[in-house]
């Protein structure tokens, strides 16, 4: 995808179970996930529209808490 969204949009196509443990019902990164594009967090938490290239590597984790 041109997108981090649309690189999302294509996974979720094969698993959409997925969606949901990434996205809010709003569409919006949940809370307690990261995505990181080439390494550096995205910005647009939101629509998740920073632009990813062909060779582009997302990575997408969830955020660990505790004391």
């Amino acid at each position: 995808g041109a997108t981090v969204r649309e690189a999302l949009e294509a996974v979720f196509a094969k698993n959409p179970r997925l969606r949901g443990y990434v996205l809010d019902e709003h569409g919006a990164l949940r809370f307690h996930v990261a995505i990181f594009l080439d390494g550096t967090p995205i910005r647009d938490r939101m629509a998740q529209g920073d632009a990813a290239g062909e060779q582009s590597q997302i990575y997408v984790m969830q955020a660990l808490s505790g004391g």
